[in-house]
């Protein structure tokens, strides 16, 4: 079990990119388009800061990488691209997330056992064959918060 959580641990190292997130969102200005040829999936299961939030800005910090990028909803998460809720700094993160050209997938079966009925403009339901060839793809990267 400790060979498997440190081998997850290694791989996910060129991911983080520690200093990239490590200031606040903001990219280093040497920035590098690309550079990981991969697309990454950030599996968000919760709504408040400042998990929802860091997660968010992983996100976007791979798109500006130009990594197509995905954020998967789901669980509590879900309330993040209800059109009804209040706004906060983690549903104002997604938006811009969105604005930048993330995708955003929400699970409809977490969604409806919440209530979200309306999503915000950008975000979609997904669909199972969508979501799982998404995740079977080779170059899929998945971080979960």
């Amino acid at each position: 079990m400790k060979h498997l959580i440190f081998t997850a641990f290694v791989g996910l190292m060129p991911l983080v990119g520690m200093p990239s997130w490590a200031h606040e969102g903001h990219m280093h200005q040497h920035q590098v388009q690309a550079q990981d040829n991969i697309t990454v999936v950030v599996n968000l299961t919760r709504d408040r800061a400042p998990s929802a939030v860091m997660a968010i800005r992983f996100a976007t910090i791979s798109l500006e990488r130009g990594n197509p990028t995905v954020i998967w909803l789901n669980s509590e998460g879900v309330r993040l691209a209800d059109a009804k809720a209040k706004s906060s700094e983690a549903s104002k993160a997604l938006q811009e997330f969105i604005s930048k050209g993330g995708k955003v997938y929400v699970c409809p079966h977490c969604a409806n056992m919440l209530g979200v009925k309306e999503l915000v403009k950008g975000a979609e339901f997904g669909k199972p064959d969508m979501v799982f060839g998404l995740l079977s793809e080779e170059r899929v990267r998945i971080i979960s918060w």
